[in-house]
């Protein structure tokens, strides 16, 4: 099995490690050795998909961190059924080591079975749900994506030391997202591409000050060329961050770059 930037990473009682792994994917791995797998886009399906319609609009642009079944994933969690977050091309081979359990919306399930994933792996969750999974719990919260997925979720990580908010695809709207809000995370992966309904960086930094987050990790950026939005990229963040929510600390990472939390 080829080696991957989880290889020797084991984080200490009281922390974890978290990893971006490039579009709006992440690892994160437990003090237990448990990994779970965020939205992983690994192919260019989308590209494949679009192609006629767009030409390279969805081309990637960036090479995958890993190949499916590279990594062995104890919990997948997919936050809604289009394909730069629930891969068609790669599923097969993220749920090929035996163990892993997908949790997902009743529209990415009927994907996947399709897929050829058991269905007995697959847990369809909704919103404000909770799956208790002992070492942590994973409170499902809403998503504003608009028209386009009116299912869409996001992911609140209860690990008792801390808790970690990935919001999915989403607009700036305080109202839908207030679930994610009250819960007060200390850490927040937040899209900031502007485009397609979600958030831009500004937005992230003010959905981050209202969340309290202490760190925000941005993401769905510089994967597609038809993502970029207006104020839609890193710099925009780091620009932005300072100025609408000074307490919270903007960290840009390189995909497969370890960042553990607490340090």
């Amino acid at each position: 099995m080829t080696q991957t930037v989880l290889d020797g990473i084991l984080p200490n009682p009281g922390s974890i490690c978290i990893i971006w792994v490039g579009q709006a994917g992440f690892l994160i791995k437990t003090p237990s050795g448990k990994v779970i797998a965020i939205d992983p886009y690994l192919s260019d399906s989308v590209y494949e998909l679009f192609r006629e319609e767009y030409g390279y609009g969805f081309k990637r642009m960036t090479a995958p961190l890993f190949n499916p079944g590279d990594v062995i994933i104890d919990y997948l969690f997919v936050s809604h059924e289009h394909g730069d977050h629930l891969d068609t091309d790669a599923i097969e081979g993220l749920m090929a080591g035996g163990r892993t359990a997908l949790y997902c919306n009743a529209e990415s399930r009927e994907i996947a079975v399709g897929k050829q994933v058991a269905q007995e792996k697959i847990t369809v969750i909704e919103k404000d749900t909770i799956v208790d999974l002992d070492e942590f719990k994973v409170i499902i919260t809403s998503a504003d994506h608009g028209e386009l997925c009116a299912n869409a979720l996001g992911f609140v990580f209860d690990f008792g030391f801390t808790r970690v908010y990935y919001s999915g695809d989403t607009a700036f709207n305080l109202e839908a997202l207030g679930k994610a809000i009250d819960m007060k995370p200390e850490v927040a992966l937040l899209p900031i591409n502007g485009a397609f309904g979600n958030l831009n960086a500004s937005e992230a930094a003010r959905l981050a000050f209202a969340l309290q987050a202490c760190v925000c990790i941005p993401h769905h950026f510089w994967t597609f060329p038809l993502h970029a939005g207006s104020e839609g990229g890193p710099m925009d963040a780091i620009k932005s961050f300072p100025k609408e929510a000074p307490e919270c600390r903007l960290v840009l990472l390189t995909p497969g770059e370890p960042f553990i939390y607490p340090a």
